[in-house]
């Protein structure tokens, strides 16, 4: 297992080696998250993450990705992919910003596809 430490003392991040999985990993994700159907900036973002009355909402982890840099508790560039009720009345796969989620497991790299 490979341990990412972020820069400026930030939180310490897990992450399993890219292809190795862990069943049903789960993580907590910040109410008010970005919900975003890619680990990007542009044009990806169709909802919030529901806000059930914790704050937080217990989601399964299915992936991480290095993908655009952004600010939220600290900058970053590495997304998790987490199964999160939205404000589009749904719940589906989608990407949060690892500043957002906390509970962090290991997972593996998500896999590029085409």
């Amino acid at each position: 297992m490979k341990t990412i430490t972020r820069l400026l003392g930030a939180p310490t991040a897990s992450a399993a080696p890219e292809g190795d999985v862990t069943a049903q990993a789960v993580v907590r994700v910040r109410s008010g998250a970005a919900a975003r159907g890619d680990a990007r900036l542009d044009g990806t973002f169709p909802w919030w993450v529901a806000d059930y009355g914790s704050g937080y909402q217990d989601a399964q982890v299915d992936c991480w990705k290095d993908g655009a840099w952004a600010t939220g508790d600290y900058r970053g560039n590495r997304w998790f992919r987490a199964y999160v009720s939205h404000t589009g009345n749904a719940t589906q796969w989608a990407f949060a910003h690892s500043s957002y989620v906390t509970d962090q497991s290991a997972v593996r790299g998500c896999r590029l596809v085409g």
